[in-house]
């Protein structure tokens, strides 16, 4: 969900259900890092949760100003752009505050960035998508694709769905699928995008299908072609409120600790806090 879109506000949606933080908690001051659509899904998730928003952070927002943001803050949450991420990682490893990174597209980075978090005994936690429903489907549609593919005639493509506005192709989500994918088959397929235009694709391949339509918020979609069945498994999301509500969740956990985490790592964690309704 990368790219810093206009800043027009979306519709509440009447169908938002959002549980409160758990009772006796601290609440909260959370620094927006961008405020596309997912920073006012953001912002509405934290509010419903008892939380605080301490400012927002935009592309043109004056460096003392985002220094005073961050310093207020007791997390910030980015959902802003790929090459924007280094400097806002700079900004909360300089003010001491752990970071929720929803942005998508710096991949090629995150070793770099992981070594300088560690280095600064700063706090970061990461995902490409902070459904959490979504960090279930790719555990189960790994699982499964490991298993068929151990057998004979087995093949599988992964296909993922977006707005006009997403700034990344494929997703962060569909990546993220194929390189768990990768690690967990016995004769690993590489995932290639677009396929070739001229030429069969050879059968260590896996086809990533991308589109782009109107105001799609994000399907993916994991196909599994064998001999005597098909077999689709699909996430579609209802609305950006569960990545936001991912990500505050996530920002509830980070406060307090140390290191370079991704959201897979730590989702038992989550999932074992029974939400109070």
């Amino acid at each position: 969900m990368g790219g810093n879109a206009p800043a027009e506000r979306e519709p509440t949606c009447s169908t938002l259900i959002v549980a409160p933080v758990r009772q006796g908690a601290p609440k909260m001051n959370i620094g927006l890092i961008g405020y596309g659509r997912m920073g006012q899904a953001v912002e509405r998730v934290a509010v419903a949760r008892g939380h605080h928003i301490a400012g927002i952070v935009r592309a043109d927002t004056p460096t003392l100003e985002r220094e005073r943001v961050a310093q207020d803050a007791d997390a910030l949450i980015d959902f802003s752009r790929a090459d924007a991420v280094p400097a806002h990682v700079a900004l909360a490893l300089q003010a001491g505050k752990p970071l929720v990174i929803g942005t998508t597209g710096w991949d090629m980075q995150r070793e770099a960035i992981a070594q300088q978090v560690h280095a600064a005994r700063g706090s970061v936690l990461y995902a490409p998508n902070f459904s959490i429903a979504v960090q279930l489907f790719l555990q189960h549609a790994v699982n499964l694709a490991a298993q068929l593919l151990a057998l004979e005639g087995w093949d599988m493509a992964i296909e993922e769905i977006h707005h006009r506005g997403k700034a990344d192709a494929p997703s962060g989500t569909a990546r993220a699928l194929a390189q768990r994918l990768q690690r967990a088959l016995t004769a690993p397929r590489e995932a290639v995008y677009p396929v070739p235009a001229t030429s069969r694709l050879p059968d260590h391949q896996v086809a990533v299908g991308v589109l782009r339509l109107g105001n799609e918020f994000g399907t993916h979609r994991l196909l599994l072609d064998g001999p005597y069945d098909w077999i689709e498994i699909t996430h579609r999301a209802k609305s950006r409120d569960g990545f936001a509500y991912g990500a505050v969740r996530a920002a509830e956990w980070l406060r307090g600790r140390r290191g370079f985490f991704a959201l897979e790592e730590i989702l038992p964690e989550i999932l074992a806090h029974r939400e109070e309704h």
